[in-house]
């Protein structure tokens, strides 16, 4: 499936289209970080791997993206590109247009990610935001999203696309995409090892912050 707004808005659309129906769970999933509505189109027990960070339960890293949601009340998820592979995974391309930091946000219990204030964050960070097109692999079965898994691989010359903020092209070229990367960029870079680090918390952390979590904190 293509790019662009390409995409069916509902899966009886996909399926006249002559699209596979799972096609629209891996859009409405790919949609919904900032809201965290993400977790509506995956089953239990669906982890999602994103740079910096290693494999979180679903309902974790909505925890954490919905956080990131606040802090940039702008970001638009773009989906510019869905295929099927001979697997029967989807390869996703996906850029994250998060605009400009506007409110604070809190330390996420059970990871290295610390509390970021607008206030202090530098004069270089004080910009709108857009990540490179990244490439994922989801996988899907029986109608939901069971992983999603993203190494910090980009792609050039996507039709669609948003330029991508220089440094943060940079950064995702150096190997610092991501969780590292955007820490790094506020002025708060991560221990060396935050995927180890942050995978060595309990598990019972992860269960404890569920995205629900994240609407208490301000919107101001």
């Amino acid at each position: 499936m293509g790019a662009a707004g390409s995409i069916p808005a509902t899966e009886e659309e996909a399926k006249a289209a002559g699209h596979d129906a799972d096609i629209i769970t891996v859009y409405k999933m790919c949609k919904g970080y900032k809201d965290g509505s993400a977790k509506d189109h995956c089953s239990e027990g669906c982890e999602l791997a994103y740079p910096g960070a290693p494999p979180f339960p679903v309902e974790f890293m909505m925890g954490i993206t919905t956080k990131f949601g606040v802090a940039f009340p702008d970001w638009e998820s773009k989906v510019l590109g869905i295929t099927k592979n001979e697997d029967g995974t989807y390869t996703c391309l996906e850029q994250q247009c998060i605009g400009a930091m506007k409110a604070d946000m809190p330390a996420i219990e059970g990871t290295p990610f610390p509390a970021v204030a607008v206030a202090d964050i530098p004069e270089s960070a004080k910009v709108e935001v857009t990540f490179p097109v990244e490439v994922g692999t989801v996988t899907v079965v029986d109608g939901k999203v069971t992983k999603g898994v993203y190494l910090g691989e980009i792609k050039d010359g996507v039709e669609g696309a948003t330029e991508p903020t220089p440094v943060m092209l940079e950064l995702w070229k150096a190997g610092k995409g991501g969780f590292s990367g955007m820490y790094e960029f506020l002025g708060q870079p991560l221990p060396e090892a935050p995927a180890e680090e942050a995978a060595a918390a309990p598990a019972e952390e992860a269960a404890a912050a569920p995205a629900e979590e994240a609407a208490a904190a301000p919107a101001e």
